[in-house]
C-alpha cells in the first residue's frame, strides 16, 4: 500500500469524520450564553463609568484617544458629528451606543435572530474598544474573538427562541461539529502558545512570577508577602500553572483525562479570579473551555440519567 493509497483510505475518511460527522449543537449554545451572560455583567459593572471610559470628556479624552485608534475601525468618536445632526449630544451617543450593545446581547442569550444580535453585539462591541482601547485587556481581545465566532457559527441551534420558533434547527449537523473543532483548536492554540511563553521566561522559571503577580496592588486581593518565605511552594503553583496550561492540548482530547483537565482549568480560572480580581477574563476563559470540551460529556450524562429515570418510574410505582 502506497502512501498515497494509506492517506485516501485510512486517514482521510477519519479525518472527514472527525471534523464533519453531525453531532449535536447544544455546546454551540452554552458558549452562545455563557458568554452573552460574561458580557453583560461586564457591561453592568462598567455602566456608571460609561461617559468616564468611552465619553469626550473622559479619563482620556477623543483629542487623545482618537488619533490612537484604528482609523478603519467604528468609534463613538467618528459616531457622535453624525448623530449630533439630528440633536443628539455625544454624551447621548455614547449611551445609545451603549444601550443598543446591551440590547444586542440579551437577543444573543435569548438566540433571537442569533445572527442579527451577534453582528450587533460585535459592531457596538468594536466600536466601544475602538474608542476606548486603552483601557482594554485580556478578556476584550477573547470577547471580541467569541462575538464574531457567534456571528459565523450556528450557536443559535439549540437553547434559543430560534429554534422554538423554527428558524433554526437543533438537529445533529456537520457544521456543528466543524465550528466546534474550530473552537476546540483555537484553544489548545491559546493555552499551548501562553504556556510555553511563560516557561520561557526567568520569572515563571524560578516561581516568582505568582508572588509578584499577586503582590502587585492592582491586582492582590490578600496579603501574600508570606510566600517570600517558602519559595518552594511559589515554585509548586507556578509550575503546577504551566503543566495545565502547556498540557491543555495533550489531555483535553482524550475521554479519559477530558474532565479531569476541564477541572483543573475550570480550577486556575477560579483561583485567577479569588486572588487577583480578575473575574470577567477567568469568566470568559471558563466559559470557553467548560463549553467546547466538558459540556458535551456532562449534557449527555444527564440526559442518559433522565432517560434511565424516566424508565425505572413504573417500577417504582408498582
Amino acid at each position: 500500500m502506497t502512501l498515497r493509497h494509506a492517506f485516501s483510505q485510512v486517514v482521510r475518511p477519519r479525518l472527514v469524520q472527525f471534523a464533519l460527522a453531525p453531532s449535536s449543537p447544544h455546546p454551540l449554545g452554552a458558549f452562545r450564553i455563557g458568554v452573552a451572560l460574561i458580557l453583560l455583567a461586564q457591561t453592568w459593572m462598567l455602566s456608571d463609568s460609561a461617559l468616564a471610559l468611552f465619553g469626550s470628556k473622559g479619563l482620556i479624552q477623543w483629542a487623545i484617544s482618537e488619533p490612537m485608534a484604528a482609523p478603519w475601525l467604528p468609534r463613538v468618536g467618528t459616531l457622535a458629528p453624525v448623530l449630533q445632526r439630528f440633536g443628539l449630544s455625544a454624551d447621548e451617543c455614547v449611551y445609545g451606543v451603549g444601550v443598543l450593545y446591551v440590547l444586542s446581547l440579551v437577543g444573543l442569550l435569548l438566540g433571537w435572530r442569533t445572527r442579527l444580535s451577534a453582528f450587533v453585539a460585535w459592531l457596538t462591541h468594536t466600536t466601544l474598544i475602538n474608542s476606548g482601547g486603552m483601557f482594554a485587556y485580556g478578556v476584550e481581545i477573547f470577547a471580541h474573538i467569541s462575538l464574531a465566532y457567534c456571528v459565523i457559527m450556528p450557536v443559535g441551534s439549540a437553547f434559543s427562541l430560534d429554534v422554538k420558533a423554527g428558524r433554526e434547527s437543533d438537529a445533529p449537523s456537520p457544521l456543528a461539529t466543524l465550528a466546534l473543532r474550530v473552537l476546540q483548536f483555537h484553544l489548545c492554540l491559546v493555552y499551548l502558545s501562553t504556556g510555553v511563553e511563560k516557561a520561557l521566561g526567568q520569572q515563571w522559571q524560578d516561581g516568582e512570577a505568582l508572588w509578584k503577580a499577586l503582590m502587585q496592588p492592582l491586582y492582590g486581593q490578600f496579603d501574600f508577602a508570606w510566600m517570600a518565605s517558602v519559595p518552594l511552594l511559589t515554585k509548586l503553583v507556578t509550575w503546577s500553572t504551566l503543566v495545565i496550561e502547556i498540557g491543555y492540548p495533550l489531555f483535553v482530547w482524550p475521554r479519559q483525562t477530558r474532565l479531569l483537565w476541564v477541572a483543573l482549568t475550570l480550577g486556575l480560572h477560579l483561583g485567577i479570579g479569588l486572588l487577583m480580581g480578575l473575574w470577567l477574563f477567568s469568566g470568559i476563559m471558563a466559559v470557553l473551555t467548560f463549553s467546547v470540551f466538558g459540556f458535551a460529556p456532562l449534557y449527555q450524562a444527564w440526559l442518559t440519567g433522565r432517560e434511565v429515570l424516566a424508565r425505572s418510574k413504573p417500577a417504582i410505582i408498582a
